[in-house]
């Protein structure tokens, strides 16, 4: 045992204190501070300890949760525009910007505007514009990455992370987070957005598109709205590519919107946002709002990107594809071809659920009390999918788990470590391990 886990025992030993009660000894929990230990800890042993003295203690989910909820900040430091922030991902600095409005005196949470710059841009030339948009009501957040090349997965994993630690330190609304982006920009929209879709409100790809191979991916955005503003006269971007993801998106009828604009700018053609298009961008930024488990959650999954959507996980396909792209900072990212997995997971009724998928060795669904009652049965089916004449048909359904099932401190407190995330919480977790492969 190292002196820091020492340290860290002893530090919060305090948490179990001894009260007199008719002349026994009761052990009295701090359950507060024992959450904060297992949050603030990277020793699986403290986390494990922690997990037995509240399962020992028959803590409740519903008092881990209230404590979880609380745990959100109100808007600490400075407020108004601030351009030289860092934030250090995998031992490197970069920059970012951020604007957050100027308090309200109400505990109303405010939403937050995450906007990807392009090439040859930055978070602090960005942030001012965005900021008079959305009519310095919004908190607005504006990373720097070389190049502008979002699609990399160090500056992926660095987005997220930024977003995590603004959630945390001061009031926003977790349920209204959007990514925009222009240009470059757009291009991690699109990625960061399909491949992590249940963290946003919505998306807002401006100028900017994807290529054929990552359209597979539009299947994720089942939940998440998403606004495209496109230049018909884009010398950059083919405006074909973004008829093409708008006529994907409505043929699934997802929640998407269009914007294409005949504008040239003096400098880039239709490469741009304009001005005129802001209005009604903003407008509908102010009606989304993050659907907390929906009914149905659809994905497709390469080797790269396996993290849940909302209450279902993909945890192994069969020789699946690895799409990680080249950056400045992973110029020789790890390539493979292979298959892609596709996995729709959807609640029927009372604890009913339908599983089909293709490529799929093995999947997790996450529950609550808010998705099932766990004094009775749950029962899961799964289903290859089958596709035919190009239409995709469900085949022979079965029974894959058929019992109540258990409540876990440890899925509820991991969750939350992982997501920090006080609106995704789930109480259990049912993992199902195919017999064979769905192909």
């Amino acid at each position: 045992m190292n002196i820091m886990k020492v340290i860290l025992i002893a530090l919060f030993a305090v948490s179990c204190s001894a009260v007199q009660e008719s002349g026994k000894v009761r052990e009295t929990l701090d359950i507060k501070s024992e959450i904060d230990l297992f949050l603030s800890t990277q020793d699986p042993e403290v986390e494990n300890q922690v997990l037995k003295r509240l399962r020992s203690g028959q803590v409740q989910h519903e008092t881990v949760k209230s404590i979880l909820r609380s745990r959100a900040k109100k808007n600490v430091g400075p407020t108004g525009l601030q351009s030289n922030l860092k934030i250090t991902h995998n031992e490197k600095e970069y920059p970012y910007a951020l604007y957050l409005p100027e308090p309200t005196g109400t505990d109303e949470k405010i939403p937050l505007v995450v906007v990807l710059h392009g090439l040859g841009s930055s978070g602090a030339n960005t942030l001012p514009a965005w900021v008079e948009r959305l009519d310095n009501k919004v908190a607005v957040l504006c990373p720097t990455y070389p190049m502008g090349a979002w699609w990399a997965r160090p500056a992926e994993e660095m987005v997220l992370k930024l977003i995590d630690e603004t959630r945390e330190k001061y009031n926003i609304d977790s349920d209204r987070v959007f990514l925009a982006g222009l240009s470059n920009g757009a291009i991690g929209a699109y990625m960061i957005g399909m491949f992590y879709p249940d963290r946003f409100a919505g998306l807002i790809p401006i100028a900017g598109s994807i290529t054929p191979r990552y359209m597979h991916f539009l299947v994720n955005l089942r939940n998440t709205p998403i606004y495209m503003i496109q230049g018909a006269h884009d010398p950059i971007f083919p405006i074909q590519l973004s008829r093409r993801i708008h006529k994907i998106l409505s043929d699934m009828k997802y929640p998407v919107r269009y914007r294409e604009h005949a504008e040239k700018g003096s400098a880039h053609g239709g490469h741009f946002l304009p001005e005129s298009e802001v209005p009604a961008m903003v407008e509908w930024i102010g009606k989304q709002k993050r659907k907390p488990n929906p009914d149905v959650v659809r994905m497709t999954r390469e080797g790269t990107h396996m993290g849940a959507i909302h209450w279902a996980r993909l945890i192994e396909g069969q020789n699946l594809a690895l799409l990680e792209l080249p950056g400045p900072e992973s110029p020789n990212p790890v390539k493979r071809d292979g298959k892609i997995a596709t996995l729709f997971a959807t609640r029927k009724g009372s604890n009913q659920f339908e599983v089909m998928g293709q490529h799929i060795i093995k999947y997790d669904l996450y529950f609550n009390s808010e998705t099932i009652d766990f004094d009775k049965p749950v029962t899961i089916t799964t289903q290859k999918i089958q596709v035919q004449g190009g239409t995709m048909v469900p085949g022979e359904k079965k029974i894959s788990y058929n019992k109540k099932i258990e409540k876990d401190l440890a899925v509820l407190l991991y969750g939350y470590k992982n997501l920090r995330d006080p609106n995704r919480l789930y109480d259990a977790r049912v993992s199902i391990l195919l017999e064979s492969t769905l192909v």
